[in-house]
């Protein structure tokens, strides 16, 4: 008597299961490289938020001593194991003695300068 039952996988089997493995694998590699860009993009916007902020502290700083008058400036600052270009532009309001500053940031290796932190606010001048 001939036992009719198989044991195992077919080779069709095999080949369907590989392919659903290989798949679901692609997938999961896409989106761990998808969460790595946007932390690492994320983690350069808390960064230049705070060259950013500590910038416009600067800025608010000098102008009890110097007082505040329309114009740019701009400084190269090392933080977070990055170099930055954080670039500051005063103007006039139609208040007097009050003006606006706005604080951008860029990352300075790159050519496209994307802003990654940019903060505005108005400065009375202490004079």
């Amino acid at each position: 008597m001939i036992n009719c039952r198989q044991r195992g996988f077919t080779l069709i089997e095999v080949l369907v299961a590989l392919v659903v493995l290989s798949l679901s694998m692609v997938a999961v590699i896409q989106l761990t490289s998808n969460h790595i860009r946007t932390m690492s993009e994320l983690e350069k916007r808390v960064i230049a938020s705070w060259v950013a902020s500590n910038h416009l502290s600067e800025v608010r700083f000098t102008s009890k001593s110097e007082g505040l008058r329309e114009g740019n400036d701009s400084e190269r600052i090392k933080m977070g194991g990055r170099n930055w270009r954080s670039r500051v532009r005063i103007s006039e309001t139609e208040v007097e003695r009050v003006f606006l500053v706005k604080v951008e940031v860029t990352e300075q290796v790159e050519r496209d300068s994307k802003v990654y932190a940019s903060m505005t606010t108005a400065m009375t001048d202490p004079r």
